[in-house]
């Protein structure tokens, strides 16, 4: 197997570092603290999440349940997807509880499906109305509070500010006052709009004012992921020049889903050395392989917008985007326009904001427009 992992999580051996952060979810845990997790997309939180949550399994002391709620767009598919992840049955559970489970599922009388290829159910409760969906999910809640009296239980919801987004509904202060009443489980919330996340802990005119512990996650140290990946290297016996590491993570920027996605081509490639010019060679493919999807985002953006995001990018960052000298350097209009477009693409997250300065978002696309 490749070692450098692209797509969910596949144990200890191809997680790197995050000790610290780690060791911080599990002591925010064991002290019954909930917390969340912020950061921009692809810097690898839901891969620590789910490592911390696989150290909790082994200790056998913890139940833990990961959903991701990204494609909900309701409460009602909230619920769903909650009630779905809260009644897969650990077979370590006792028959007892499997009753009880049984009967609860018999009383809430949910439509229940099989995927076809796994096999694995899923549940679907029939709301007609927001006062029945409050009442299914205080069920759900109340299914918990029993289900954590044999075992501590810990739930990790990730893309949790997609709540903000439901039509119509009070669901911040029903999860808020729901999770206020239990006594065996602790929450993590993580997402990647760290403003709208930051805004739901932080304001005291919210449900969750004040109710986790914040952590906001950042690239990984240099020196940890250069040793993780001549690890790595040397395991597939792929020897390398001494700046290339280096090369990669600047490339990069260290954000972790570009350094694996590029360190997992530069296997793929069964080179045996690896240059300069052969990440060069490696890097170029992997732009060209990108390049329509990229040209694609061309269509999605005015004008001004476009010749904004390869300013960005050819800046490398750039904080000060009304300046006079930023605007003719670029042939950007008018301060106001700017300004304006600024909004839009981070709208439309093309952009981020990061230590006063703005980022396109996606690494490969800013290093394809560093060349335009």
């Amino acid at each position: 197997m490749n070692p450098f992992i692209i797509k969910d999580y596949a144990g200890p051996e191809c997680f790197c570092d995050r000790e610290m952060e780690t060791e911080r979810i599990i002591n925010a845990i064991n002290n019954q603290r909930n917390l969340t997790i912020s950061s921009i997309r692809k810097m690898g939180k839901t891969g620590l999440i789910k490592h911390t949550l696989h150290l909790l399994n082994k200790t056998g002391d913890f139940e833990t349940i990961y959903l991701d709620i990204y494609d909900t767009y309701s409460t009602t598919e909230f619920i769903n997807k909650f009630g779905t992840a809260l009644l897969q049955i650990n077979e370590t559970f006792s028959e007892k509880l499997k009753r009880k489970t049984n009967e609860f599922i018999k009383r809430l009388r949910p439509t229940i499906t099989y995927d076809s290829l796994t096999g694995a159910p899923s549940f679907s409760f029939y709301i007609a109305n927001d006062s029945q969906g409050n009442n299914t999910l205080s069920e759900l809640f109340a299914y918990l509070q029993n289900r954590s009296a044999e075992k501590q239980i810990v739930i990790a919801i990730d893309e949790f500010q997609q709540i903000t987004s439901y039509p119509g509904t009070n669901l911040e202060a029903l999860l808020r006052s729901n999770i206020q009443s239990l006594q065996n489980v602790q929450f993590i919330f993580s997402g990647s709009d760290k403003r709208l996340l930051s805004n739901m802990f932080t304001n005291a005119k919210r449900p969750f004012y004040q109710s986790t512990e914040l952590m906001h996650l950042e690239e990984i140290p240099a020196e940890s992921y250069t040793d993780f990946i001549a690890s790595k290297f040397k395991q597939e016996k792929i020897s390398c020049e001494k700046d290339v590491i280096p090369s990669i993570l600047a490339w990069t920027k260290r954000h972790t889903y570009y350094v694996q996605f590029l360190c997992n081509k530069i296997v793929s490639a069964e080179i045996k050395h690896l240059n300069r010019n052969t990440l060069s060679e490696i890097i170029y493919g992997l732009l060209q392989d990108n390049e329509a999807y990229y040209f694609e985002y061309r269509n999605l953006v005015t004008a001004l917008q476009w010749k904004l995001l390869i300013a960005i990018a050819k800046e490398n960052g750039v904080s000060k985007t009304s300046s006079s000298l930023f605007i003719r350097k670029y042939d950007l209009s008018n301060p106001s326009s700017v300004a304006r477009g600024i909004k839009a693409l981070q709208e439309k997250e093309l952009i981020h904001k990061a230590d006063e300065n703005y980022y396109v978002y996606d690494v490969f696309f800013s290093r394809w427009l560093e060349r335009r």
